[in-house]
């Protein structure tokens, strides 16, 4: 974790090297400018320590449990790194001030300038000792960095361990299909070669899955050789080769060949060659962290009946090491009830039958749902409460499992199992990934809220060409695929919309973000210097402990009866106030004074009016009003420099230039004004008149970074047709209003289109003609758009579409699908449509259809395909959900036809 605080520190220097000191110079005096190059050489020179420092402590956190010169090295190392972090952002502060104040009007300003610089200086003089006397002391205790202490040969093992999960009965942790279906693949004598690739995040049991396999008698009687081999990070081409041979010869029981120990890369290549040529074997090679692990030794198993199969927690690994894309095994937690068996068995074997008492239900359920269907944390808890049989030790359980991960020998096993996970992430993605931590349990984190956190934070490093949001989901998209995060629900496109952390994985995160200053929740008392702070209850001393920590990033509150923020704070430092959904009315004119800020989230809160002072914050990048009730922006908050996201409540207007900006409402001042935004990606305007369309029109169209659009009229007419071309990179449209009877002639040139929600359109022309051929529209949305009779998907048109809404088109009897229409479609959902009394014709030529949802529709179309014999039952057959949903007697009632 040091590794990663200190990478934080060293892009933090880097972007004052660059940005603070280049833009800052022509703003003061001589003296002030001479004081400013000598800041800079002492930070450059600081910079170039601290790099060197992270290269050595690349991975000396992992050693730290086995060597305690180490962890207090690290630890020292971690606080010159926050106090340094804390240098940075005073000089950043300085700066500001400076800037905000404009050339000097006064003596006295240049002269408190000066004195702030003179004692950041020394500040950095006496970082450079501290620096100095840690690199000694390195030397001196002979403290050694993971790549320094450690052989290949300690970290592969030959032993298969598949505790402490339960062996006599494969189906108890709901593996028996997925073993059947692996030794299925492994048998399939039809291939020449396979490599099959059993990915997940660390616990859910892939070494277990596929030591079950190994060890079936059909393996064993399938295969004449077979050999296992556990690879760790750090490995060697030939203790890899030599430990494969040792393996091979141990399991048929044969005498390994003599000099094995001495061989050569090219001898142990023959040894392997003369075993396995035209035999059929297997080779696991377990826990696999690299890529180019395979990639070294292939050559050596160039024979035709081979298998080989590899576990790993990285999605992106296990992709490129399977022979194809449908032999990756992706190995996902329990379902509910799958867990709740396996932990009862665990937890109440013996006399007890696997058979939950009465008064144990409610925490039983508690500690499941905490284990997020992870087998590893399941069997571990289940066997630590396994000893206990009153309501009062479970519930003392619940309570103490944050420090139980840090200190109970029984859940040693599967918190170093996660620890390795989270220390195999770059140092890039720790500080995001423990930042999660800092949401309250089972919380649903959207994409974009946690980016543009990280974003505020400094977490995301530059890229040439790439906003720094981009980078951001760049970095969310890994921690999935890494088995860190899950994602909870994606859109219809298949990208991120909410995601979330398991339960146990979100305890460790947080006892390694309280040990390390990094985070914590106020619920406890915090720790002295802490950076983050999470509020998710309220007590009475809240607003005194928040009083203390002057030293402050972030502050998250997630209190729902959170209503005063304390005028006195004094975190000047604070990067992130996230107030969202607490009950606050107001918020105090000294938020104006944090120059730090870069992320305001009021969103939701009762907030009417805005400190004047708002437009100090010349670092804000994010200011999200969405549904607070704020009715005005302070005049100078439009010209912030680094303002790129606003969220705002009706009737409210802001202009600069932003990326985000919706709620807006349209007037005539606005619809000019918006053409300045040229910069934005995500635009939404509604209460557009019909005079205000072409105008409106003309402004968008010199958005030409834009990617979601909404635009929502009066009761007036929608005038559209002067968008042309519309933006080029157009992924989502939204259009309520009253079109001209037709859709506009640009929408065929939306080639990038991904969805379309229109409303209210009042289209007469089948609006399927302009849209057929877009070739990646995923999702359409027609709710009352449409007064015609007729809908046809035409021949071979929308070849992308997965998602169709058909909502009440109150005219609509015939819908015709022709050959090859939507051969993606995955869900048809027809809502209120009461004319349609058949089902579509043709249906069945969607073949990919899994869904067919049918709301409040006509009971000449239900009676169709109601019973065994109905008229339309067979042309449903293929469709593995069909259902109607419709209000009876004031209750919502589901009717199944599938």
């Amino acid at each position: 974790m040091a590794e990663a605080i200190v990478g934080l520190v060293i892009l933090k220097l880097g972007s004052a090297l660059v940005t603070e000191f280049s833009k800052s110079l022509l703003l003061f005096s001589k003296e002030e400018a001479s004081l400013l190059l000598a800041l800079r050489s002492d930070m450059e020179e600081i910079k170039s320590e601290m790099e060197m420092i992270q290269a050595f402590i690349r991975h000396a956190d992992m050693t730290m449990a086995g060597d305690e010169r180490t962890a207090v090295w690290v630890a020292q190392v971690r606080e010159i790194a926050y106090y340094i972090e804390d240098i940075i952002d005073d000089f950043t502060y300085s700066v500001g001030e400076q800037k905000s104040f404009g050339f000097w009007k006064s003596v006295a300003k240049p002269l408190q300038v000066s004195m702030n610089f003179k004692g950041i200086a020394m500040q950095l003089q006496n970082i450079k000792i501290r620096i100095k006397g840690t690199s000694e002391r390195r030397i001196r205790y002979d403290i050694k960095g993971l790549e320094e202490g450690s052989s290949s040969k300690d970290v592969i093992e030959r032993s298969i361990d598949i505790s402490p999960f339960h062996k006599e009965d494969d189906d108890i942790v709901g593996l028996k299909s997925k073993k059947e279906q692996l030794i299925n693949w492994l048998k399939d004598d039809r291939a020449k070669h396979m490599e099959i690739s059993v990915c997940g995040m660390g616990g859910v049991g892939k070494t277990t899955l596929v030591a079950k396999v190994y060890k079936s008698e059909q393996i064993v009687q399938h295969f004449q050789w077979r050999a296992w081999v556990t690879v760790s990070k750090s490995y060697n081409k030939n203790d890899i080769l030599r430990s494969i041979i040792k393996e091979l010869f141990h399991e048929k029981k044969e005498m390994i060949p003599q000099g094995i120990d001495g061989m050569n890369t090219k001898e142990l290549a023959e040894n392997l060659h003369g075993c396995l040529v035209d035999q059929r074997y297997l080779i696991v090679l377990d826990d696999v962290w690299d890529v180019s692990l395979w990639s070294e030794i292939k050559d050596v198993f160039n024979t035709s009946k081979r298998r080989i199969m590899f576990t790993t927690r990285n999605s992106e690994i296990a992709t490129s090491l399977a022979s194809s894309s449908d032999r990756v095994f992706n190995l996902k937690p329990l379902q509910d009830d799958e867990a709740r068996k396996l932990f009862c068995n665990i937890a109440f074997r013996g006399d007890r039958g696997g058979i939950c008492p009465t008064e144990l239900e409610c925490p039983a359920k508690e500690i499941i749902n905490k284990c997020d269907g992870l087998p590893l944390a399941i069997v571990t808890l289940g066997g630590l409460l396994r000893t206990k049989h009153s309501a009062m030790e479970w519930n003392d359980t619940l309570k103490s499992l944050n420090w139980m991960l840090t200190n109970s020998p029984q859940l040693e096993k599967m918190s170093n199992i996660l620890m390795l996970s989270f220390h195999d992430l770059p140092h890039y993605l720790k500080n995001c990934f423990l930042y999660c931590s800092a949401f309250p349990e089972d919380y649903r984190i959207k994409r974009k809220r946690i980016i543009r956190l990280w974003v505020a934070e400094g977490f995301i490093e530059e890229r040439d060409g790439m906003t720094m949001e981009e980078i951001a989901e760049q970095y969310l998209n890994q921690l999935i695929l890494k088995n860190m995060l899950f994602d909870d629900e994606r859109n219809v496109w298949g990208r991120l919309k909410l995601c979330k952390m398991h339960d146990i994985v979100r305890e460790v995160a947080i006892s390694i973000s309280k040990k390390q200053k990094f985070c914590m929740t106020l619920e406890e008392q915090p720790t002295t210097g802490v950076r983050r702070i999470s509020v998710a209850e309220v007590n009475d001393t809240i607003q005194e402990e928040l009083g203390k920590m002057s030293r402050l990033r972030s502050l998250l509150v997630f209190a729902t009866n959170f209503f005063n923020i304390k005028t006195s704070l004094g975190f000047k430092l604070l990067r992130v106030l996230d107030l969202q959904d607490a009950l606050i009315d107001s918020i105090p004119d000294e938020v104006g004074d944090l120059f730090n800020l870069r992320f305001l989230g009021l969103s939701n809160t009762k907030v009417k009016v805005l400190p004047k002072r708002l437009k100090r914050l010349q670092n804000l990048q994010t200011l999200d009003l969405a549904y607070s009730n704020v009715e005005k922006i302070p005049n100078g908050v439009t010209k912030l420099p680094n303002l790129r996201h606003v969220f705002l409540p009706k009737h409210v207007w802001v202009s600069k230039e932003l990326q985000t900006l919706q709620g807006i409402s349209s007037s005539n001042e606005v619809v000019r004004q918006v053409g300045d935004l040229t910069q934005l990606r995500s635009f939404a305007i509604v209460d557009v008149r019909e005079s205000e369309g072409t105008k409106l029109c003309a402004s968008i169209k010199k958005m030409k970074f834009l990617h979601h659009l909404q635009i929502q009229a009066t009761d007036t007419p929608l005038i559209l047709e002067t968008l042309d071309p519309p933006p080029p990179l157009l992924q989502r449209l939204y259009l309520g209003g009253r079109l001209q009877g037709t859709l506009p002639r640009w929408f065929k040139s939306l080639t990038n289109l991904k969805m379309l929600y229109l409303k209210s359109s009042g289209l007469n022309e089948d609006p399927l003609l302009s849209l057929k051929s877009l070739p990646n529209l995923v999702e359409i949305t027609l709710d009352n758009a449409y007064d015609g009779e007729e809908l046809c998907f035409q021949a071979d048109g929308f070849p992308s579409l997965k998602e169709l809404w058909l909502v009440e088109l109150s005219h609509l009897n015939q819908i015709t699908i022709e050959e090859g229409a939507m051969q993606s479609l995955k869900e048809f959902n027809l809502v209120s449509c009461k004319e349609l009394k058949t089902l579509p014709q043709d249906i069945e030529r969607l073949t990919t259809l899994q869904e067919l949802n049918l709301w409040e529709m006509a009971e000449e179309l239900l009676e169709r395909m109601r019973g065994g014999q109905a008229v339309d039952r067979q042309k449903i057959s293929h469709i593995p959900i069909v259902k109607h949903v419709a209000r009876i007697d004031g209750r919502w009632k589901t009717e199944m036809f599938s």
